[in-house]
């Protein structure tokens, strides 16, 4: 009896879609001002004589500087430089560095591409937003460098989870299903893409993709030989059954199985 209550009072604990909504209503103070600077108009600048950039300058500069040496590059004195500012002036657009973040991530994920075509198969353009996803994640390597804390999410993020919803809208699927169908076609290209955003990282730093494939490889072999491996070595040391997969390749057939998966539970619906 102890035993379920205990179970039952674990299942309690785990947060729901309706804790979510209502926490929105409970957000931090903090949190909920650089909200508001992510969604609102950002000053023009509060402070002095008239600024010669405005914040997407700003924000801009800082982009630049994670494109060229990560994320944990962009500080405010880095940007400030670039800008041919001083540190102090950077606060007349962004309160502090968070902010600032805050901005940059949100420009650096972009918006959802266009699809300038017919409107297809749920299958068909769920592939595309993925394959899409996948490339914008290459595109800002840096922004897999994120920590995961609370932190506000902006309108770009918003318009990657609208294009995806606006998809399995017309599968028939309930609200429910259609928010959890969307978490599992999101998580699947966020957690596979990270092979393809470690090579683009990779890339970056100027390493070759012949001495990304060397390192990575040797790691892998590691297993073989090993006895804490036996079941990993023997799939990695397996000849192989057809032409090997590239990285997208790869990605694009465990996408397949992800949307099988959607299809067949919608077929049983």
């Amino acid at each position: 009896m102890a035993a379920k209550k205990k179970a039952a009072g674990a299942r309690k604990a785990e947060i729901t879609h309706a804790d979510v909504m209502a926490a929105s209503m409970r957000v931090d103070p903090e949190l909920r001002r650089r909200s508001q600077l992510l969604w609102e108009d950002r000053p023009a600048g509060s402070r002095g004589p008239k600024a010669a950039v405005s914040p997407e300058d700003v924000v801009q500069a800082a982009i630049e500087i994670a494109d060229a040496d990560g994320l944990a590059a962009v500080t405010m004195g880095a940007v400030a430089s670039r800008l041919g500012f001083t540190t102090m002036a950077l606060y007349r657009y962004f309160p502090n560095k968070e902010t600032l973040l805050d901005a940059v991530i949100d420009t650096g994920t972009g918006r959802p591409p266009a699809f300038n075509m017919p409107r297809t198969d749920w299958r068909t353009e769920a592939t595309r937003w993925a394959h899409a996803k996948r490339a914008s994640l290459c595109a800002r390597p840096w922004l897999a460098e994120l920590p995961f804390v609370a932190a506000p999410h902006g309108p770009n993020w918003l318009l990657w989870l609208e294009a995806i919803t606006n998809i399995l809208s017309r599968t028939g699927l309930s609200a429910q299903d259609i928010g959890g169908a969307l978490s599992i076609i999101d998580g699947y290209t966020r957690g596979a893409s990270d092979t393809a955003v470690s090579l683009a990282r990779a890339k970056r730093r100027g390493v070759s993709e012949a001495e990304w494939a060397a390192g990575v490889g040797a790691d892998l072999g590691r297993a073989v030989g090993d006895s804490r491996f036996p079941a990993f070595a023997a799939v990695i040391t397996a000849p192989s059954d057809g032409a090997p997969r590239s990285l997208e390749d790869a990605f694009d057939w465990g996408l397949q199985r992800v949307l099988d998966g959607i299809e067949v539970y919608m077929q049983r619906g």
